[in-house]
């Protein structure tokens, strides 16, 4: 069975801002459902960029759960771009 790890990047307001502050292990369904968000777009204009990859054989991933509940939120409502405003409208 394999496991995918999704990855939100947080894009800040420079370039040199730019971390990874979301990961978690998901499975094959929730990864293709995941595959077609690209990214959630915050109202002062930065974006969490989501990257869905297979895990190495074996890889040890470090869990980061903090944007857990707003993926969800954006998975249910679908599309490649979500808007944070389109969420809780």
């Amino acid at each position: 069975m394999a496991r995918y790890v999704l990855e939100g990047t947080w894009t800040g307001y420079t370039s040199a801002q730019s971390r990874v502050c979301h990961r978690e292990i998901i499975n094959a369904k929730r990864a293709d459902r995941l595959r077609e968000l690209h990214k959630i777009v915050y109202t002062d204009g930065t974006s969490l960029l989501i990257h869905v990859r297979e895990a190495e054989y074996r890889e040890r991933v470090q869990e980061n759960l903090s944007y857990r509940e707003l993926i969800r939120d954006a998975e249910r409502l679908g599309g490649s771009v979500v808007r944070v405003s389109d969420l809780h409208a």
